[in-house]
C-alpha cells in the first residue's frame, strides 16, 4: 500500500531525520521548510516560510492514495528573554509558526483526506507542562498544541489517529540557540549547558526511529500526548 508523509521543518533537525527515515521505509515524502538538502526520487520539496500565514492559506496538499501522515515538526524557541523584553514582531512570528501554522495544516489535512487512513504527529515539548522563564511563547504554544491534539482526537474524525509527541532534549539547532542565550535573560542557562557537556542530548536519528515506532504501532497507545523517553526501540 502506498504511504505518503507531509513533514514541516524538513530542512534540518528532527524533521530532516524523520523525512530521511521514512524515505528509507518506502514512503513518498513531501517536505515544507525554508531550506532543503534532501535529494531523493520520492521526495518533493516546497520552500515556504511557515510564519507567513498567507502562504499557508494558499497551500494545498496533493491528492494521493493510500495511507497519509502529517508531521507538524517546524517550530521555534523564539527570543529567549522575559516577555516584557520580547519584540511584538517576534511574539507574532513565534505564535504563527508554533501553533497557528500547525492548526491550519491539521485543518487542511483533515479536509484533503476525509476517508483515508491517516495519522497526525504534532511535535510538541515537555515545556507544554512547565512554566520556564523567558520561554513564554514556546511554553504557551506547545501547551496549545497538546490541547489542539486532544480536541482533534475527541472530534472522532474518520480513520484518524493523532498524537502530540514530546521529543525531550535533542541535539538540534534549537539547543544551540538555548546554550547561546544571554544568561541575564535566561536563569536556567547552566542547566542546558550541562545537558550538552554531559552528553545528555538525544540524537535526531534516535528520535526519528522512535517517531517511526509510534507511527507503525499507533494502535497500541491509549494516550494522545506521548513522551519519546517512554518509547523503547531496543
Amino acid at each position: 500500500m502506498t504511504k505518503t508523509a507531509f513533514i514541516t521543518g524538513s530542512g534540518k533537525g528532527i524533521g530532516k531525520a524523520i523525512a530521511e527515515l521514512l524515505l528509507l521505509k518506502g514512503y513518498q515524502v513531501f517536505g515544507y521548510s525554508r531550506s532543503n538538502s534532501i535529494n531523493h526520487t520520492h521526495f518533493s520539496f516546497t520552500r515556504i516560510d511557515l510564519t507567513d500565514l498567507e502562504k499557508i492559506q494558499k497551500l494545498s496538499f496533493p491528492k494521493v492514495s493510500g495511507e497519509v501522515l502529517l508531521i507538524n515538526n517546524a517550530g521555534t524557541i523564539g527570543e529567549i528573554k522575559p516577555l516584557s523584553l520580547k519584540s511584538e514582531e517576534a511574539i507574532i512570528n513565534e505564535y504563527n509558526l508554533n501553533i497557528i501554522a500547525p492548526t491550519l495544516l491539521c485543518k487542511k489535512f483533515l479536509e484533503a483526506f476525509p476517508t483515508q487512513e491517516k495519522i497526525i504527529l504534532n511535535i510538541s515539548s515537555g515545556a507544554a507542562n512547565k512554566s520556564i522563564p523567558s520561554w513564554s511563547t514556546y511554553c504557551a504554544t506547545k501547551a496549545a498544541l497538546d490541547m489542539l491534539t486532544g480536541v482533534i482526537a475527541e472530534e472522532n474524525h474518520k480513520n484518524l489517529t493523532v498524537f502530540s509527541v514530546h521529543p525531550g532534549v535533542v541535539d538540534t539547532n534549537m539547543q544551540s540557540e538555548i546554550r547561546n542565550s544571554d544568561p541575564k535573560n535566561f536563569p536556567l542557562l547552566s542547566k542546558f549547558i550541562d545537558y550538552y557537556i554531559q552528553n545528555e542530548l538525544e540524537s535526531t536519528k534516535i528520535v526519528a526511529q522512535k517517531l517511526f515506532y509510534i507511527i507503525e504501532n499507533n494502535t497500541q497507545f491509549t494516550e494522545n500526548v506521548l513522551s519519546i523517553r517512554d518509547i523503547s526501540i531496543n
